[in-house]
């Protein structure tokens, strides 16, 4: 598991009664509404975690509630109230419906800069009603990169690097 990279799926939300449950929301749509991963990764100190499913009542393919063999108090689940849940690619093509839109793959990826050299890897996607935004973890400081055309000089999926060519300054705000 360490070397495999996981990729946020959905989040949990507040706990729900007193049996450890939460409420939760995938940020993907399931293929079955009765088919769950077996499993949900989750951080701690920096490692994705498992957490096995023992129980779920889907509200529609995207949320509804959740229990898990590990959380069985609701002072548990306080702990990882907010908390993403974090699947592998892998896993994720299994349970998942293909999003043609989603560029979730970006994530991992490293940005490399024509001016200022390599900056970083990409850690998340905020997508906005104007653009999309990279937020790239660098060796001092996390930086919001605007994923627009006209930024983008190439897309390695093999060697999964994103090149850019960003306006002077960017890179200092």
């Amino acid at each position: 598991m360490p070397n495999e990279h996981y990729i946020p799926v959905g989040k949990l939300g507040k706990p729900h009664g007193i049996s450890g449950a939460f409420r939760f929301r995938l940020s993907r749509v399931l293929k079955k509404i009765r088919k769950l991963p077996p499993y949900f990764c989750m951080e701690q100190k920096g490692n994705p975690v498992p957490f096995f499913v023992s129980r779920f009542e889907m509200k529609n393919f995207e949320e509804g509630l959740i229990n898990f063999e590990e959380i069985t108090t609701p002072e548990q689940a306080k702990q990882y109230s907010g908390s993403e849940l974090l699947l592998t690619e892998k896993e994720i093509k299994l349970y998942f419906e293909k999003d043609a839109e989603s560029i979730d793959y970006l994530i991992g990826y490293r940005l490399t800069d024509e001016q200022a050299g390599e900056v970083g890897t990409v850690i998340e996607l905020l997508e906005t009603p104007a653009q999309v935004l990279a937020i790239v973890k660098g060796n001092r400081k996390d930086y919001t990169i605007p994923l627009a055309d006209d930024f983008i000089v190439e897309i390695d999926e093999l060697k999964k690097q994103i090149h850019v060519n960003l306006p002077e300054g960017l890179l200092d705000l």
